[in-house]
């Protein structure tokens, strides 16, 4: 699936005579959530905006060009709001089944600069996105990993050092049918689904197959290479073993496990915690425990779910450190900008 970003004016004033005509956008209250763990503020209810003084003032003038993840453009989105001084809220289950962060317009509310901004907000993925700024087409990217091997030997050839350093916390999840009964995998056990090495349900402990096949097979989705999936899967859990060569069970979208898994009982696939339980979440999927540990908040915040991951804002090394980019980025990593993270549905840092 194609990243969605804000697609223009037009949509955005039918989103706002939609919000109008349910009495939700002028009547309900605009409380920060000031816990360290929140859940993602519910649709309709507008975000509070913060005052655009002294650094977000000048961000707010010249505001950087931002690129990364999938998972991460609500909170760019977020970010941008804040910053801009804009009324937003979730859009939730109209243009399709995600939940994205949108800016609330009047009718004839003029496209003025900072509508301009926030029109033209969009994620091209995690790859595209180090590629992007390493051609330095983009200042700053919001992505779910570091950069990969091939990442860095182009920037390396291009002569590029890149700055990545962690702004929020999230977790690499398993993905199951609700109608699955499995609560929890080990590591060797999920590696080897994914090397081929157990190939059935009832390796792991299924009484009954599952799906009706008496086989019961493990259907094991993968993604695309250099999809921020994949290379979360292959840095944190494969760690240099040899994953199964299936082309046909390869999933090239964030989206594309979930729809999988959700009609698939016998079905595996991964994801990141952000995106499966605050973007898209879905009933008919679950995520797994991984060596008896859920992925949380909790768990995830104290990193006792083993595969706990971070989210990074990444500069290039020479950015100067009063660009609006650079200050971006501070911002993010302070006690408001941490706020707003929480505020998005991700995990902030724990505080020092």
């Amino acid at each position: 699936m194609k990243n969605t970003p804000l697609a223009g004016f037009v949509i955005l004033a039918a989103l706002f005579v939609l919000v109008a005509a349910i009495g939700f956008a002028a009547s309900l209250p605009a409380a920060a959530q000031q816990d360290a763990t929140p859940s993602p503020t519910p649709f309709p209810t507008p975000f509070p905006t913060l005052a655009p003084v002294g650094d977000l003032a000048i961000i707010a003038a010249d505001y950087p060009r931002v690129d990364g993840s999938t998972s991460t453009l609500p909170l760019q989105q977020l970010v941008a709001c804040k910053i801009l001084g804009a009324s937003c809220v979730w859009l939730e289950g109209i243009f399709g089944p995600e939940r994205w962060i949108a800016h609330v317009v009047a009718m004839d509310e003029p496209i003025s600069p900072e509508l301009d901004v926030l029109n033209r907000l969009h994620h091209t993925g995690t790859h595209e996105s180090y590629l992007n700024l390493i051609g330095g087409a983009v200042d700053l990217i919001l992505v779910a990993r570091e950069p990969s091997g091939d990442e860095l030997t182009l920037a390396e050839t291009e002569g590029v050092a890149l700055d990545a350093r962690p702004i929020a916390l999230d977790a690499f999840v398993f993905l199951v049918n609700a109608e699955n009964p499995i609560p929890t995998l080990s590591l060797d056990a999920v590696r080897g689904i994914y090397t081929g090495e157990i190939t059935s349900w009832s390796e792991l402990g299924i009484d009954e197959p599952l799906g009706g096949d008496p086989e019961d097979p493990i259907h094991a989705y993968l993604r695309n290479p250099n999809s921020g999936s994949q290379e979360l899967m292959e840095a944190l859990v494969m760690q240099g073993g040899a994953m199964i060569e299936a082309p046909d069970m390869i999933l090239e979208s964030m989206i594309g496990p979930i729809n999988a898994i959700s009609t698939d009982v016998a079905g595996i696939g991964y994801s990141v915690y952000y995106y499966a339980t605050a973007i898209n979440p879905d009933e008919s999927v679950r995520l797994l425990a991984v060596e008896g540990v859920p992925p949380e908040a909790g768990t995830i915040a104290e990193r006792r779910y083993p595969l706990t991951a971070e989210v990074y804002a990444v500069l290039r090394a020479d950015t100067p450190a009063d660009s609006t980019a650079a200050l971006l980025r501070d911002w993010l990593l302070g006690v408001e900008g941490q706020r707003v993270v929480a505020e998005s549905g991700y995990v902030p840092l724990p505080v020092e």
